[in-house]
Parts: C-alpha cells; structure tokens; sequence
C-alpha cells in the first residue's frame, strides 16, 4: 500500500469509480485497497474487473463483477456470486465494443442488485496509437464515473486526464506508481495465463452440444480449439468451454468443460482466443 492512497477520502467515495494506468502500476492493487475500505465502512460495494487479459476475479477473455454480501466485510474476492461477461480476447484491440459493451452491462448489474459504489480496474492499454485513449475515454462517458483515478509513472495519461482536470461532470485523482510495483514480461503474463486454464479445465468434462438447436454467437470461429462460453438468457457467462471436435455438416460440436449439461445454456458465444488442450497453451 502506498502512501499516497491513505490520503485519499475514500469512505466519501460513492458511484462508479474508474481505476485507469499503463500495465503493472498497481491499478488491481488500488482497486481492491479502495474496495476493501468501503466495504469496511458499511458501504455496499462492487468490484468490477475489466482487465480481460489479467483477470483478478476469474478467467482471462473474460469481464467480471463480485459485491459485498455483509455490511463491514471487507473480504477479497467477496463471497457469494461472481457475475461474468466474455469478450473472448485477452485483449480489447480488436474487441473494444465487446469490452465496452460487457463492461456497462456489469456496472448496471452492480447497480441493480444494490451497490453505492462501483470499484472499476481497466486493461493497461492507454497508448493512443493502439486506441488505448479511445477506449478509456469512451468508456469513460459511458459508464460517467463520479472520480478518475490515475497511475503513471511519467505523462503517459496526459492524453486521457487532461480534458478530465476541466470537465465540471467527473473528478480525478491522480497518484504516482508505487516504487515496489514490479513489472512483469510478457512470458510471466502468458505463463500466469496458462495456469488459470490448465486449473479450470482440469476437472472438465466433454459435451456434445447441438448447435442447430440454440442460439450461436460468432460461428465463424466454431474451429478445434477455440474458447466459447456458455451464456444465460440475459447473455451473462456460465461456463467457459473449449472446443474439441467440429461436425459442420451434423452442426455438432464437442466440448470440454465444467458446465454440467448444454440444456442450462439459452446460448452459446465462440471468441477469438485458442486453447490448446494437449500443450495447455
């Protein structure tokens, strides 16, 4: 815990409050700080994770939202139910109106069932070049966060907070990275990656789905080794999958994963990213 996060009101805190910063500032770090200390407080709170590609409350290629469930307990991941959305990616370039989309159908989730305050921890992608400040500043006029808060180590948000200091609609708060944050190389992200799906699949099982027979999202990426999720009625994830054999011409598919029975899913949503079962990679 950095020093500088104690001096901020954060028991005042209410609405949603969007963590923004490059890769490994300690945004998840902050997040769940401020969570935690509203939850302490009686608050009822959220916890939004938007980080498809670090997910801190569950898997990669995946939004998901978790709230208190007793006033004071500030228990981390909260208990009790974890609502989740995919995008499909561990990545928003290329799935912005996925994440967008995914990430306001969670905040209203968490406004819904109670929540005073929303904690939002975003992806690290703010270059400009690469629609970082896009993405970060239309999900800012989506969601309308009460307070922005910042991490940068030099002027890397100058392009997203400058407006902000002079729009009467949002406050900003902005703080220095921890000197003990650590960054971390692409192969650390891609190993961490690799053992949330080798757990998760691990005690699957395989299911042949009739794809004729329910709605199928994104079929053009119905291949061997792609991830899907099993969706409910409102298009919120009950289980993720992978697929292991195509039958095109039958429309049957079969499918490793925990969901007990495809008679649970009103529908199914095949994303991008690839998991190869045999390499778990």
């Amino acid at each position: 815990m950095s020093p500088q996060w104690q001096q901020l009101a954060v028991e005042e805190l209410r609405g949603t409050l969007l963590i923004i910063g490059a890769s490994d500032t300690g945004k998840s770090s902050l997040a769940r700080y401020i969570f935690q200390r509203l939850a302490r407080n009686g608050t009822p709170t959220a916890y939004l994770d938007a980080d498809m590609g670090q997910s801190t409350l569950w898997l990669p290629t995946t939004l998901n939202l978790a709230l208190t469930r007793e006033p004071g307990d500030p228990t981390f991941p909260p208990p009790g139910d974890r609502i989740s959305f995919f995008v499909g990616s561990t990545s928003p370039r290329g799935h912005m109106l996925p994440v967008l989309v995914g990430t306001h159908r969670l905040q209203q989730e968490a406004r819904s069932r109670g929540a005073q305050a929303v904690v939002v921890d975003t992806t690290g992608l703010i270059d400009p070049s690469q629609g970082g400040k896009a993405l970060k500043q239309w999900m800012i006029e989506l969601l309308a966060p009460t307070m922005v808060i910042g991490l940068q180590r030099r002027q890397e948000l100058e392009p997203i907070l400058w407006p902000l200091r002079h729009d009467a609609r949002v406050r900003t708060a902005e703080l220095p990275v921890p000197p003990h944050v650590r960054q971390r190389t692409r192969e650390e992200r891609v190993a961490q990656r690799r053992r949330r799906f080798a757990h998760y699949f691990e005690g699957a099982r395989s299911l042949v789905v009739n794809v004729r027979q329910m709605a199928v999202y994104n079929v053009e990426n119905m291949v061997p080794g792609a991830l899907l999720a099993f969706q409910d009625g409102r298009g919120l994830t009950l289980e993720l999958g992978v697929a292991q054999e195509v039958d095109s011409r039958r429309g049957m598919v079969t499918v490793r994963t925990p969901l007990p029975g495809p008679e649970q899913a009103a529908s199914i949503r095949f994303g991008d990213a690839r998991w190869d079962q045999s390499q778990q990679e």
